[in-house]
């Protein structure tokens, strides 16, 4: 039986969402992926179905090879494309029986083992996953019945839960929400910021412009956590800076479960000089907006994304941001934390068009982009990113005494 296990995740379930989308209708002209048809699948005489009629899904199609085994067909938004090739979707059976799942991608390879969840909370990984020699396709055993089981490329964070995290931390912390544009499906891209400074020292955190990338939205949301606890050191950082959280850049392409781009066919993150995409457009106004209102400087940026390991990319080193030196030092914190093994790092030119560069080149920030592994233990995010979170705030803190 197909239901709404959970509020955060699915389509049509009844959520209440204190942020509503845009009522102004939606200019399809400006839709340059395809869209999946959203359907069930079903194979009554193997009493076995298939969805993909919820948020963040994906799947392009369904193709019985025997009353057993099915090939789950997965293709990309558009082209050209950075390949991660995304997929999700519900799976559940008429009575218990074992099936064989073949993920097959025509034009890409695997990359992300599938993770089991029968809430959209917990989920387990799949162990035992066997590819093809050209890794086009992966197959792997589940135990299936009427109780729907949710099979993702890794765990799910749909926009409506990151909206529902936003209303939830802006009511517990009282900070300020602001609607600050809407993407191209006019879904709210909504800033975050504390209002206990005089809002002169600004530090921005970013996540999400890339769909799949969940590990680095989960690192976002402990980051962001450590920097709102009530401890002495954050209570004082807060007081001295203002902190300003986007935390779903791409809203479209998370929620049609896309592998890279928005519904422009666009990556975000090479946005950040024309600036032609509302999402990206509209987080350049309200910052510069925000810095020339406030008087303000921006003391450091960091933009979460995920990858297949653990990596930091950094701008070059100037002696001329608003605080030079700060993501060196703030790296040296994160690996005295790890030990021997350091999260390696790579310096990139400061004129490219990520959002990295753009915040290094035009508003002088110290800033970096923070890859998270997509296998990395999530205990060892928490700590990795609790910890970096302290040595921030230690280091702003320090430079106060400058």
């Amino acid at each position: 039986m197909l239901g709404c296990f959970s509020i955060l995740l699915v389509d049509g379930c009844a959520v209440k969402n204190e942020t509503i989308a845009k009522a102004n209708r939606v200019d399809s002209s400006l839709i340059k992926i395809k869209l999946q048809q959203r359907s069930t699948f079903d194979f009554p005489n193997d009493g076995v179905s298939f969805s993909n009629k919820f948020l963040a899904a994906r799947l392009n199609g369904v193709v019985r090879e025997n009353d057993s085994t099915f090939m789950l067909v997965v293709t990309a938004e558009n082209r050209p494309i950075n390949s991660s090739p995304w997929y999700a979707f519900k799976v559940w059976a008429t009575k218990r029986k074992n099936v064989y799942l073949k993920l097959s991608y025509p034009d890409d390879k695997h990359r992300y083992d599938p993770k089991i969840s029968n809430n959209g909370i917990t989920w387990k990984n799949v162990v035992a996953v066997a590819k093809n020699k050209d890794k086009t396709e992966a197959t792997f055993k589940l135990s299936v019945g009427p109780d729907t089981l949710l099979v993702a490329a890794q765990e799910l964070a749909s926009s409506t839960s990151a909206y529902q995290w936003m209303d939830s931390i802006t009511r517990k912390n009282a900070l300020a929400k602001e609607i600050i544009g809407y993407s191209i499906n006019q879904k709210p891209i909504l800033a975050l910021n504390t209002k206990s400074s005089d809002g002169k020292k600004i530090v921005v955190v970013l996540s999400r412009q890339h769909p799949p990338e969940t590990t680095g939205y989960i690192a976002m949301e402990k980051f962001v956590a450590t920097l709102l606890s009530d401890t002495e050191q954050a209570r004082k950082f807060r007081s001295e800076y203002e902190l300003v959280v986007i935390p779903m850049v791409n809203p479209d392409g998370v929620d049609e479960g896309n592998w890279r781009h928005s519904f422009a066919g666009v990556d975000l993150n090479r946005d950040w000089i024309d600036f032609k995409q509302p999402e990206t457009k509209a987080i350049r106004d309200y910052l510069l907006a925000k810095v020339k209102k406030q008087d303000a400087k921006v003391y450091f940026a960091i933009d979460f994304h995920s990858t297949y390991d653990d990596v930091l990319y950094t701008n070059e080193d100037r002696t001329t941001t608003n605080s030079p030196g700060l993501v060196g030092k703030w790296i040296e914190g994160l690996h005295q934390f790890e030990g021997k093994k350091q999260t390696p790092v790579r310096a990139s030119g400061n004129g490219g068009n990520v959002s990295k560069a753009w915040f290094g080149r035009v508003l002088n920030a110290e800033a970096l982009t923070y890859e998270v592994g997509d296998q990395t233990a999530r205990t060892y995010i928490d700590q990795k990113v609790t910890k970096v979170a302290e040595v921030l705030m230690e280091l702003l803190s320090l430079k106060l005494k400058d």
